[in-house]
């Protein structure tokens, strides 16, 4: 069996990146089974945000049902630890984990690639999923936040004019409504953050207006635009513009679900 410890945080993304990574890990070292140990500074009930639904504990565990093959991978919890506890919160370089293998560096990117069970998978509707980061708590780094509220307002009344059922969600919606939203939709347009590993999971079509490597490790199924003025160009009300636009999205979802068909064995 292979331990490994990581680092707890608020962020829904950084737990789904986790069970990714170990998913992923015990399937490529010949379905070995891991022990993912999440070490959180805080103990089991603690809410982020007063008015949260649910604590970051009972989202991972809700999620974790949905993935595929996840018998092989037991996740516990270490509470009020302070294994990964920085004192600097500004420092950069910050460990994430920790492997009993030593097999990658704690401030690596190990391969991450993983799904969620292939039933879950349906044909999508006619629907686009939003999420923005003005709903935070703590505002996200500032190349997440190019677009203003103005900005994103004027790209849902768009979506809606050109006839998309929109739904929009936040870190107050219950995971699994988050979850159902997404399995349902056709795309995604959102921040880097929040429930993206969701869409990723799903293989979902997904525009993000970014231009850090990060973006394309944690979703290699999005479409990235690299600046403000080109997120709001590919909003064009002109010529069937938007059509043709959102259609480019599906580039880069179907690629990565074609190789994880592959790769995985299984048919998405």
């Amino acid at each position: 069996m292979e331990k490994i410890r990581w680092r707890g945080t608020h962020g829904v993304g950084d737990f789904m990146q986790a069970l990714n990574v170990a998913h992923r890990y015990s399937f490529d070292h010949n379905k070995l089974p891991v022990n993912l140990e999440m070490h959180w500074e805080h103990d089991e009930d603690y809410l982020y945000h007063p008015r949260d639904p649910e604590t970051i504990i009972e989202r991972m565990h809700k999620i974790h049902e949905m993935y595929l093959e996840n018998n092989r991978v037991v996740v516990t919890h270490v509470y009020n630890s302070d294994m990964f506890h920085y004192e600097d919160t500004e420092q950069k370089v910050k460990n994430r984990f920790f492997f009993d293998s030593e097999r990658y560096d704690p401030t690596g990117s190990p391969p991450n690639d993983w799904c969620f069970h292939p039933h879950e998978f349906e044909k999508p509707q006619d629907k686009i999923v939003i999420f923005t980061p003005h709903y935070n708590k703590e505002k996200p780094r500032q190349w997440k936040r190019w677009l203003t509220s103005d900005d994103w307002y004027d790209i849902i009344a768009l979506l809606r004019w050109e006839g998309w059922i929109l739904e929009e969600v936040t870190y107050r919606t219950p995971i699994m409504e988050a979850y159902r939203h997404i399995k349902e939709c056709k795309f995604i347009v959102s921040y880097d953050g929040m429930w993206h590993y969701i869409g990723r999971n799903f293989c979902k079509p997904h525009l993000i207006p970014s231009k850090e490597g990060v973006t394309t490790y944690n979703t290699p199924n999005a479409l990235k635009l690299k600046s403000r003025d080109e997120m709001m160009e590919f909003f064009v009300d002109e010529d069937d513009r938007l059509g043709k636009n959102l259609h480019r999205l599906n580039v880069p979802a179907q690629r990565l679900r074609n190789n994880l068909s592959k790769e995985l064995g299984i048919k998405l």
